[in-house]
């Protein structure tokens, strides 16, 4: 077991790799401070702290001591690097809290006969508390987006923290004289190195899996999101759109168009300049959004026009929430502007979604055509 100091040195290392590709992800995306600036502090700390058990320091001298603590507060940045990234509180008092209890019985330990073993026990239940806290929060906040993820990585995280739970119940229980810490020779020690460095890298890719998961999110909210009025984009609403339509031609209850045109917009533009053109843009979005029920979907089709889905909506309804948008688009304050709207209503089992949004389009010129600041239902002008 004499190279068994290698083989930590060389689980060190490879935590410096990961901890070098996490600085770089915090670099690119700004994040130091952020989950991906926790991840990169939490694998150089974790292999600063395997390092300290290399050269052959006696128990309890400083290097070592230090060596625990730095341990014990890598897990506590990874599991608040896990907390970022799902948005969710970080438990700050109860790590510090943590950190606290661990320094002191490292120093409470230090005059004492069995102090090797306190020492030990108190490393190895502090990481298992932070494993086990991040199982918590993967098991919670992934299993609905990522079930197969969750399980593997939770699965990973319990294994290696029932693993010193156990070691640290044997540490309280051998002789003092016994030399227990990772380091030292046996069988069950480098068990437990290669646990280390195997759970190291599952929690690794882990880490990757949930920032490249959340990078994709934000890629694809971009792709479908209008820059300026944080509304849909064309392309996101005719996507929902057509899932719409087809859950209504399979039986669901037929959902409604509005076309939505903000009206005399380029004379705005020309009185207030670009600029005030895309406050009233930004405004009748925000407008509408306040407006809508939860499941209502609103987009920017192109310029000043907009689309305002309404699944699951009769007529009735769909023409009575129409002219309620309209009259408080109308009620805003300065500049004024009014919108004229097209509503057409979805007959899924004897046209095409195109075709829907075709008569809510030819509505809405009837309502241009009729004068504007109205609602026009298939045909049937309405004043606002």
């Amino acid at each position: 077991m004499r190279d068994q100091p290698l083989l930590i040195a060389l689980v060190a290392v490879q935590f410096l790799i990961h901890a070098l590709g996490w600085g770089m992800g915090a670099e690119v995306f700004r994040a130091w401070r952020g989950a991906e600036g926790h991840f990169a502090a939490h694998w150089l700390l974790l292999a600063c702290g395997l390092l300290l058990y290399v050269p052959a320091w006696p128990s309890g001298s400083a290097p070592r001591n230090l060596g625990d603590l730095l341990i014990v507060l890598a897990m506590v940045l990874q599991y608040r690097g896990m907390a970022l990234h799902w948005q969710q509180r970080a438990a700050d008092r109860a790590c510090l809290a943590l950190m606290l209890a661990s320094a002191l019985v490292v120093l409470f330990s230090l005059g004492r006969e069995s102090g090797h073993g306190l020492r030990v026990a108190t490393v190895c239940v502090g990481v298992a508390l932070m494993l086990l806290a991040t199982v918590r929060l993967i098991w919670q906040r992934g299993r609905a987006l990522a079930p197969l993820f969750a399980a593997i990585a939770s699965a990973g995280y319990a294994v290696l923290a029932l693993a010193l739970l156990a070691r640290a119940v044997q540490a309280l229980l051998v002789p003092p004289q016994t030399k227990i810490s990772i380091d030292a020779p046996g069988s069950s020690n480098l068990l437990l190195v290669i646990l280390v460095m195997a759970v190291g890298g599952l929690i690794n890719l882990a880490q990757i899996r949930l920032v490249l998961g959340r990078v994709w999110q934000v890629l694809n909210a971009h792709a479908y999101t209008d820059a300026l009025t944080e509304t849909v984009n064309r392309r996101g609403l005719l996507q929902q759109v057509e899932r719409l339509h087809q859950r209504a031609r399979n039986g669901e209850p037929a959902y409604a168009l509005l076309m939505i045109d903000v009206d005399h917009f380029k004379a705005i533009n020309d009185r207030h300049g670009h600029a005030g053109g895309d406050e009233v843009l930004q405004r009748v979005a925000r407008c509408l959004r306040e407006g809508l029920r939860r499941g209502d979907v609103v987009a920017r089709w192109g310029g000043e026009e907009f689309c305002v889905l309404l699944p699951q909506t009769e007529p009735a309804a769909a023409l009575a929430l129409a002219e309620r948008l309209a009259r408080t688009i109308a009620a805003l304050g300065s500049p004024q502007v009014t919108v004229s709207i097209g509503l057409a209503q979805a007959r899924a089992l004897l046209e095409s979604f195109e075709d829907v949004i075709r008569r809510a389009d030819a509505a809405l010129y009837q309502a241009k055509q009729a004068g504007r600041n109205r609602v026009v239902s298939d045909g049937d002008v309405l004043p606002v």
